[in-house]
């Protein structure tokens, strides 16, 4: 680097539709020797889940890393729990080509009922029913009860899986007894640490910004006794870089869920990554600087994200930054 600072640029990029509540994904970006690293964490995180997106950025941008030539990998869609789930599902497949969906759920059982039969409905005036395949994702706001009366009411739906359906590790116990179809969990492993899930379900979902980097999530993956699925975190094109990148070398064979760039208005990149016939190409995208200019953030909330980078980068070992060659004087722009 011919600086031995870190220039950031700031972003805000407005969402297609209300996703968790949120209407614009912010976040911060850099450049270091390998490429660019994103710095994007959820406005509800704390310092230390701040330090460990940083932590994965960092290493996106400092640590030497492969990216294969002309690999793609597959991708769901997904459709948030505010938008029409029918024309959501007819544009996913039109436009991008995904045939796996998933959906957020955990607003009541006849509303989700009827949203994933909006997704059946739309592939089946398609013609495409046989190749559908729907992942449920509840966040953990199912309890036992909710989760058992949405699962009766979808027999015969195509559900490959449901996300982290409940909360607690007793709830997922109890409901993985009482229902045949596979449970995958997020937050019990991202959150709770928990890596020892095969009681309580079937598959692991893996995050690499907020679990802290690609080199984290192969030390967890060695750890948990269920298969993986690689997911995103609503990070901008440049952000999943690194997911497709983990996706392509740990479960290349798999459709991950990082098919979120269909979810933005603008992108940070003029080449999004974003599915073409259910398939999206793994490599590192890079902002341009036109883009950047047109999604930059106003000075107010740039130093906010400026305060937010600076406690992030404290809590990061002085031992880690050290052996990926990172400038320890920190930051600037």
């Amino acid at each position: 680097m011919s600086s031995p600072f870190l220039t950031l640029e700031f972003f805000s990029l407005t969402l297609r539709e209300e996703f968790r509540g949120l209407h614009v994904r912010q976040g911060v970006l850099f450049q270091g020797p390998e490429g660019w690293g994103e710095f994007s964490p959820f406005p509800n995180y704390t310092p230390q889940q701040d330090a460990l997106w940083l932590k994965a950025a960092l290493e996106t941008a400092f640590v030497p890393r492969d990216y294969p030539m002309d690999a793609h990998i597959g991708v769901n869609a997904i459709i948030g729990d505010q938008e029409d789930t029918y024309h959501g599902s007819i544009r996913a497949l039109k436009q991008y080509g995904c045939t796996t969906i998933k959906l957020k759920v955990g607003l009541s059982v006849a509303r989700d009922v009827e949203r994933v039969h909006g997704i059946i409905q739309a592939f089946s005036d398609s013609q495409r029913l046989d190749d559908l395949r729907i992942r449920l994702d509840a966040n953990g706001r199912w309890s036992v009860q909710q989760a058992c009366d949405t699962v009766h009411d979808l027999h015969g739906a195509p559900i490959e899986y449901i996300e982290q359906p409940c909360r607690s590790v007793q709830q997922l116990g109890e409901l993985h007894r009482k229902i045949n179809i596979p449970i995958a969990v997020d937050e019990s492993i991202r959150l709770d640490g928990e890596v020892q899930v095969r009681d309580f379900a079937d598959l692991a979902i893996v995050k690499v910004s907020p679990l802290g980097g690609i080199n984290a999530i192969e030390q967890l993956v060695e750890k948990l006794d269920v298969p993986i699925r690689i997911s995103g975190a609503l990070e901008s094109s440049v952000g999943l870089s690194a997911s497709l990148a983990a996706a392509h070398a740990l479960v290349p064979n798999e459709v991950a869920g990082l098919g979120t760039g269909m979810l933005f208005a603008m992108d940070t990149t003029t080449q999004p990554a974003v599915p073409h016939r259910g398939r999206i190409q793994v490599k590192r995208y890079e902002p341009g600087s036109d883009q950047l200019k047109e999604v930059r953030l106003s000075i107010t909330e740039q130093e906010a994200w400026r305060k937010r980078f600076a406690l992030a980068w404290a809590l990061i070992p002085d031992s880690v930054l050290a052996s990926w060659g990172v400038p320890h004087s920190g930051m600037r722009g």
